[in-house]
């Protein structure tokens, strides 16, 4: 088996039918769908999507845990040599197989590639949800990518090696959100060799209502959390270089919930966020306030 593709779902059966049907059926190509506990309501669970295709296999889960829990599930199953992740309103791009196959045979970790994207609605091309977008067009075989790495801390639009998943226990975590970014830092982390293709294989949807955009308080203290994670691990490997703005998701919480959102936010930031972090942001919030 070449590649398995692992999809989480959960209550929007036509996206995910969209996403299925930008797939070819090839005996190489394991399709694993998780159903994280969808409603009845909203789900025809008698002709659900992918049900009529021999490469998908479908996994119903009743935990209703979330997309870390449910790619996790994925792994579980993942019989292919590559790795490759999709969001249900996402989809891929015409002959994306065609770049994967280029890179199918190599000793790679990881295998970067373009992503373009789009109103999940109308399909207007928006600009790139891709971190780093515009580096692409200048990427070449063989460059270092090193300046890549821990920026791009999304599962889509990559190849994964299977035995380097499986060789470090790499897993998601089972967040509300940023279930994914995490998992992106330890393959960033694990790869010894890894490569960047300016092709575009898959287009990243933008959709108001999804976990990335709906502002929910429990979904951005869970960013702000693991925004500092992410920062810890980048200090303990020596990579402050790399350090995220961890403290933009406390202003959101302020932003949308208010004084109450604010200090939740605050309270595990400053519990989770690196000590030479809280100064540099304190001291610039002071210094940005004076110069007023």
């Amino acid at each position: 088996m070449s590649y398995s593709i692992i999809i989480p779902h959960k209550n929007i059966p036509q996206l995910l039918q969209r996403c299925l049907d930008s797939i070819p059926q090839r005996e190489d190509i394991q399709i694993i769908v998780i159903d994280d506990n969808s409603s009845p309501e909203v789900v025809d669970f008698a002709h659900f999507p992918g049900k009529e295709r021999c490469d998908v296999e479908i996994v119903f889960t009743q935990k209703g845990r979330g997309a870390g829990y449910a790619r996790n599930e994925g792994l579980k199953r993942a019989k292919g040599k590559w790795l490759l992740f999709a969001d249900t309103d996402d989809f891929f791009l015409p002959n994306f197989l065609d770049a994967l196959d280029a890179y199918c045979d190599t000793d790679y970790d990881l295998v970067t590639f373009r992503a373009e994207s789009a109103d999940c609605d109308t399909l207007k091309p928006v600009p790139s949800r891709q971190g780093y977008y515009g580096v692409y067009e200048k990427i070449g075989e063989g460059m270092d990518v090193d300046f890549l790495k821990y920026r791009n801390d999304v599962p889509w639009a990559k190849m994964v090696s299977a035995r380097l998943v499986q060789e470090h226990s790499i897993c998601f975590d089972e967040t509300p959100a940023a279930n994914d970014v995490m998992f992106s830092a330890y393959v960033d982390y694990y790869a010894r060799k890894a490569t960047a293709c300016s092709t575009s294989i898959y287009c990243a949807t933008v959709r108001q209502d999804s976990l990335q955009y709906a502002p929910v308080l429990r979904n951005l203290l869970a960013r702000v959390t693991v925004a500092c994670r992410l920062n810890r691990f980048l200090h303990r490997i020596g990579r402050k270089d790399k350090y995220i703005y961890s403290y933009s998701w406390v202003v959101r919480c302020r932003k949308y919930f208010g004084r109450q959102g604010y200090f939740k936010a605050l309270s595990i930031w400053l519990c989770h966020e690196c000590w030479e972090n809280i100064y540099k942001t304190f001291s610039d919030l002071l210094k940005a306030k004076f110069r007023r």
